[in-house]
C-alpha cells in the first residue's frame, strides 16, 4: 500500500472531499485551513507555510486556487503539486463551465460560504450598508450563481435573502463532484509519479 500524500486544502472543500470515492480519499491525509483565510491572503500564506513545514520534504498536494500572493511559488516547490483552477469555483465547475459563467457576469457562492454569506459580505468585506453592497455587486456582476455540489439541500431561503440583498438574480448550477475528483486525481498523479 502506498503512503498517504498530505493534502492541504481550503476548508470550503471539507464535506466535498469526504464524499469522494474511497480510493481517492484514502490516498490522502487531509488538513483543512479555514476558508475565511481567503479574505486575509497574508494570513493564508503564513498558514500554508506552517502546514507545509510540518510535512518536511514529503510530496504534498494543495487543494487551493490562486488565493494568496505566493501560491504559485508555494506550490511549485519540489514535491508539491496544486490542483488546477484559479479558485474553488473553477475547481468545482471545471475550466470551460467556469469561464462561460464568468463571461455571463456571474458571482459564485459555494455551499460553505452561502451559509456564511452575511459574515463574508457584511463583516469581512465591510458591506454592512445594503445600498453600498448592492451598488458594488450590480456594477461588477450581472447574476449570482450557487454551486450545488449535490451534498446539501439547496438553501433556497438563504438564496432568496441573498437575491433580495443584492437585487441580482440567483441561479443554481448543479456541479456535483466530478470536476473536484478530476482535479485531485490529476494532482495526485503529479505528486506520486
Amino acid at each position: 500500500m502506498k503512503a498517504k500524500i498530505p493534502l492541504i486544502a481550503c476548508g470550503i472543500f471539507r464535506q466535498e472531499f469526504e464524499a469522494l470515492p474511497p480510493d481517492l480519499k484514502e490516498a490522502f491525509s487531509p488538513e483543512y485551513l479555514d476558508s475565511m483565510l481567503h479574505m486575509r491572503p497574508l494570513e493564508l500564506d503564513a498558514a500554508l507555510h506552517a502546514a507545509l513545514e510540518k510535512q518536511g520534504d514529503a510530496a504534498s498536494v494543495l487543494l487551493f486556487g490562486d488565493c494568496c500572493p505566493f501560491m504559485r511559488e508555494i506550490s511549485e516547490t519540489m514535491g508539491r503539486k496544486r490542483s488546477e483552477g484559479i479558485n474553488c469555483c473553477e475547481i468545482m465547475l471545471g475550466h470551460e463551465r467556469y469561464k462561460a459563467l464568468r463571461r455571463e457576469g456571474a458571482f459564485f457562492f459555494m455551499p460553505e460560504w452561502t451559509e456564511r454569506w452575511e459574515e463574508v459580505f457584511k463583516f469581512e468585506l465591510g458591506f454592512s450598508d445594503e445600498a453600498l453592497a448592492r451598488a458594488f455587486m450590480q456594477d461588477t456582476m450581472k447574476k449570482l450563481v450557487y454551486i450545488d455540489t449535490g451534498l446539501h439541500p439547496v438553501p433556497y431561503a438563504t438564496l432568496a435573502a441573498i437575491e433580495r440583498y443584492f437585487e441580482l438574480p440567483v441561479s443554481v448550477e448543479r456541479a456535483g463532484l466530478s470536476q473536484l475528483e478530476k482535479a485531485l486525481r490529476e494532482a495526485l498523479a503529479k505528486a506520486r509519479p
